[in-house]
């Protein structure tokens, strides 16, 4: 036997302290969960937000949210049913969406993957940025922001290094003589934010997952020199 809960209310940033309150994007949430139980407990868990207003942006990035996050909670819900551990330890897949920033044409979103049996787990985190261009809209990546060639990820590499070794963050204090190395690759999760771009590094990379998620704030001014001034960025590097 099971049961779905489906609901839309408004929600706080729980876990999420550097999602500043004061700057919440205008929108609801939608939470679907289920429960049941095969050779062990299962719960399935996802929240995505539903953004007010129409117009281009809102209503393409509500639609591919929602398809998204549906489809991880389906794919949740089979891989939950075709468990075969005989183990006792209950299990939760969850997928949750948290909108971070909007403007008239860009709305970013944080989005954490949850595993989890009985006392382990492991969270995977994502950023999901859009930008509307006329009339279309299209998911951003880090390439999009900034002029090519202009050495943009060494530069956002050095800064979040120093921000960790000067905190002495993570890994950077308990094992301070084989830091973490960190990649371009590392980058590549992030969202805007009004004060500026939140680097999110992956679970274990330079913390443990317990501490997470991992970022670093890079202020827009400090990416002037970079920013590509025909792209998302032109107005909020003013």
């Amino acid at each position: 036997m099971f049961w779905v809960f489906c609901s839309i209310f408004l929600t706080g940033f729980t876990g999420h302290e550097w999602i500043d309150q004061a700057n919440f994007p205008d929108y609801e949430s939608c939470k679907k969960e289920i429960f049941f139980k095969t050779t062990i407990p299962v719960q399935v868990e996802c929240s995505y937000p539903i953004f007010r207003g129409r117009g281009t942006l809102t209503d393409v990035v509500n639609l591919q949210i929602k398809t998204e996050a549906e489809g991880r909670f389906a794919s949740f819900c089979k891989e939950g049913i075709s468990e075969d551990d005989l183990g006792e330890d209950a299990c939760l897949l969850s997928y949750d969406l948290v909108p971070v920033y909007q403007t008239p044409h860009l709305i970013s979103i944080f989005g954490c993957i949850f595993q989890g049996r009985g006392s382990h787990g492991c969270s995977y985190y994502e950023g999901l940025t859009f930008w509307q261009i006329g009339e279309s809209v299209v998911k951003l990546g880090l390439d999009e922001l900034f002029v090519k060639g202009s050495g943009y990820r060494q530069f956002l590499l050095h800064y979040c290094e120093n921000e960790f070794k000067a905190s002495g963050y993570g890994y950077y204090s308990s094992r301070p003589e084989l830091p973490p190395e960190l990649g371009p690759s590392d980058l590549d999760i992030f969202v805007l934010t009004d004060k500026g771009l939140r680097i999110i590094f992956r679970a274990y990379t330079v913390g443990g997952w317990a501490d997470g998620p991992d970022s670093v704030l890079i202020p827009y001014a400090k990416l002037k020199e970079f920013i590509d001034i025909f792209g998302p960025l032109k107005e909020l590097a003013n």
